[in-house]
């Protein structure tokens, strides 16, 4: 049976408490270390020179194949690679110097080896960068990915159909098994509507050869994005948050026009920034939160599942979260305001605890040096949206973007094998991938479609319009 209860010593241990003895009372006595007993996002509150932004999902497709396949490999050696290769065939001097220079011009950009199929991602090179290995387990993680799905997966890369040259390569490249990083503890998913939706579209993709670098890069990036938003605004929910549902966030295309009483900009990137703002926030309460004995991770929602109806547990699990407040509070020494927060009553006495606990940390987060922490954590979100997802649209600000890119994607992955889908069935598949348009943007995108030559007609009523599929 499921039991919530605080630790003291546990707080004090992963969040560093220093003893009164050794700090100034005027100070702040701990260390605000998210990531141990609750994993939520995949960030560092350090700057980008210690802690680099992943502005790019290509740049993880190597590390995600690689927990997928449960595989380890070391990076490739343009000469070793050679070597080995060449001594298993029987040529002169000159056509192997002629081989070499192949195999250089093929597989080898700046010395390092370049991946150019689902079969190659795990060799390519990279540089050594945390930043990318937690983005990969974070993806793998909440994106619920299982056995049967890495099983899926596996068969796709070993029946790639590899040229001979591709084969010889691959054969001659050892990698190894990994079972550590799998078995690691996952990241906790807040939201679960993306799972099913994302494992559908990846086996798709594989089904269908949809795996250039460029395609699933595209993939992850949707879904990443789509993850985060939900999360980042379910959070804002606290205990009322919901885990299947979709909120609306509203896209423009690249190449319209946008004005500032468009959904684009109210219930677009303006709804979900100040949501975003407050992720480090979110962190730090739920470590705090999970200061207990066990290994489970509670977030809000399941502890209000776990509250249900009983009053007798509201109250258990209120007290010990108002621990989790006391025990933090006497630990801001530099910032006195923090213990005259005014405790708001909701209707339940966890939504009260657990709301003022994050009172306590955002206000002293806003008026302390501490804000530059947050500020970094945050970044590393907000800036990877700005480079792929948002447009800077001068006197509307920025609003979330769609480019010609992103629309034939999408319309690939939402028609699959069908010939054709009828335009509003296919404004409905995107929106099941958390993109949503108004009257507007529709519009503008069957305009698009129709200088395409992929509209087919058969009445001028939208439900009668077709979209063709894009080969």
């Amino acid at each position: 049976m499921m039991e919530y209860i605080f630790s003291k010593e546990e707080f004090r241990k992963n969040f560093k408490v220093k003893k009164k003895d050794e700090v100034s009372a005027d100070s702040v006595q701990l260390l605000h270390i998210p990531d141990k007993k609750f994993k939520l996002f995949p960030f560092k509150a350090t700057g980008k020179s210690s802690s680099p932004i992943v502005y790019d999902m290509e740049d993880v497709i190597s590390t995600f194949f690689k927990l997928i396949l449960d595989v380890e490999t070391n990076q490739i050696e343009y000469a070793k690679l050679c070597d080995t290769i060449l001594e298993k065939l029987e040529a002169s001097d000159n056509d192997k110097e002629a081989f070499r220079d192949i195999i250089r011009t093929f597989f080898f950009k700046n010395n390092e080896f370049v991946a150019s199929n689902i079969g190659t991602y795990i060799y390519q090179s990279q540089a050594v960068n945390s930043s990318v290995e937690r983005m990969a387990f974070f993806l793998f993680s909440i994106l619920g990915l299982d056995d049967a799905d890495c099983e899926f997966a596996k068969d796709a890369t070993n029946n790639y159909p590899y040229n001979t040259l591709e084969k010889i390569v691959v054969d001659s490249v050892k990698k190894k098994n990994e079972t550590d990083k799998k078995n690691n503890k996952r990241y906790f998913a807040v939201v679960k509507q993306v799972q099913k939706k994302f494992k559908n579209d990846f086996k798709f993709m594989l089904q269908s050869g949809m795996t250039t670098r460029d395609d699933i890069s595209n993939l992850l990036s949707i879904y990443y994005f789509e993850y985060m938003a939900q999360t980042c605004l379910e959070l804002q929910n606290f205990c009322n948050g919901q885990r299947e549902r979709t909120i609306p966030m509203y896209f423009a295309l690249d190449w319209e026009k946008v004005s500032r009483n468009r959904k684009c900009c109210s219930e677009g990137w303006e709804l979900l920034q100040s949501a975003v703002q407050e992720i480090f926030c979110h962190a730090i309460i739920l470590e705090l939160i999970n200061q207990h004995d066990g290994d489970e991770m509670f977030d809000y929602i399941m502890l209000r599942e776990f509250v249900g109806d009983s009053q007798e547990r509201d109250n258990a699990v209120a007290n010990e979260i108002n621990k989790a407040t006391d025990s933090y509070v006497s630990c801001i020494g530099d910032y006195k305001k923090i213990q005259n927060i005014p405790y708001q009553d909701k209707s339940l006495k966890i939504e009260s605890s657990i709301e003022h606990l994050f009172l306590c940390v955002k206000t002293q987060f806003d008026n302390t040096e501490r804000k530059r922490a947050n500020q970094f954590y945050v970044e590393k979100f907000e800036d990877f949206c700005k480079e792929r997802w948002l447009k800077n649209r001068k006197k509307s600000g920025y609003v979330l973007n769609l480019t010609e890119r992103d629309v034939i994607f999408l319309t690939k992955i939402c028609l699959r094998d069908n010939e054709k889908m009828r335009l509003i069935d296919l404004f409905n598949e995107y929106e099941k991938r958390g993109v949503f348009l108004d009257s507007t943007s529709k519009e503008l995108l069957q305009q698009f479609f129709t200088k395409l030559n992929l509209i087919d007609k058969k009445s001028d009523s939208g439900d009668a319009q077709y979209v063709k599929r894009i080969l």
